[in-house]
């Protein structure tokens, strides 16, 4: 590796390579920032932001605009977040194919799925049993760790970390219900299907944001001011996909699925497809 630390996010595809030759999602290698196409990439799209976006013709779907639109978003250039997700989804080959990639993150959906599903059937603690995890004399911390591994066990890519960032900020929502009811692990037989919901619909959520911010990260390193900037914008995104992923997750009760099912990944995938749709029809 060399000097530089940041990483480009994703390139758009050479058309003159044939379908298929790349991967469903971007393996490390093609992360490599001394790669000669990612600095090239990287040296055009600096120049049109600074071009200030005049004379230069869109190309929705390009994760060069989808950067462009980032990049103007944070600086103030321009407020349309929906422009950014649009172009993002698009860049990702739309929303199927944003779904498709979502590999990680629809198996951790699944088994966070199959964890509360348990909870509700036989308890807390005879699930803890069952997954073979000691619970006697373990702090709340500790065993909601235990959970996050085997939810989201491997971060050997960058789509395993992302689902398991997402699991992890799950699991701070869950530690804060445990701590407004006693900072018992029992409270958690008290999750009701609201709750549930919640939760699923909150991992849902922070998984897109997660994995749109993985890509696009290094808009917010080079153009956010300060780091107080930066968190201010990425809250605010946050909070805009939640809001946006949110109105198509209401029509779904997630608390009602049989997460053991043969069917469920198809179900969960079609999930993911209607979210990143709602996310690709902004305007």
């Amino acid at each position: 590796m060399g000097t530089s630390s940041i990483y480009g996010g994703p390139i758009d595809k050479n058309p003159l390579l044939p379908e298929g030759f790349e991967d469903e999602y971007i393996n490390d290698d093609a992360l490599d920032t001394d790669n000669p196409d990612n600095e090239t990439e990287e040296k055009k799209d600096n120049e049109e932001e600074e071009e200030g976006g005049r004379n230069i013709q869109p190309q929705n779907g390009s994760w060069q605009e989808t950067k462009r639109a980032m990049s103007q978003y944070i600086t103030g250039n321009s407020s349309n977040k929906g422009r950014v997700t649009r172009n993002y989804v698009k860049a990702s080959g739309g929303s199927r194919a944003a779904s498709n990639q979502a590999v990680s993150g629809r198996r951790s959906t699944v088994q966070l799925g199959n964890f509360l599903s348990s909870i509700a059937r036989v308890g807390i603690y005879k699930t803890l049993e069952n997954l073979h995890i000691d619970y006697i004399g373990k702090s709340v911390e500790t065993l909601l760790s235990e959970i996050v591994n085997l939810i989201s066990p491997n971060s050997n890519t960058k789509e395993d970390a992302v689902a398991r960032n997402a699991i992890i900020e799950v699991e701070c929502k869950m530690y804060e219900f445990i701590l407004e009811n006693g900072m018992d692990i029992e409270s958690l037989d008290n999750i009701n299907e609201v709750i549930f919901d919640e939760i699923m619909s909150s991992y849902v959520t922070s998984y897109i944001f997660e994995r749109m911010l993985s890509d696009l990260q290094s808009r917010f390193e080079k153009y956010a001011n300060n780091a107080q900037v930066a968190l201010q914008k990425e809250k605010e995104f946050r909070e805009f996909i939640q809001i946006s992923v949110e109105l198509r997750l209401n029509d779904v009760k997630l608390s009602k699925l049989d997460y053991q099912d043969k069917s469920i990944d198809g179900i969960i995938r079609d999930l993911y497809t209607e979210c990143y749709r709602v996310l690709e029809a902004y305007i």
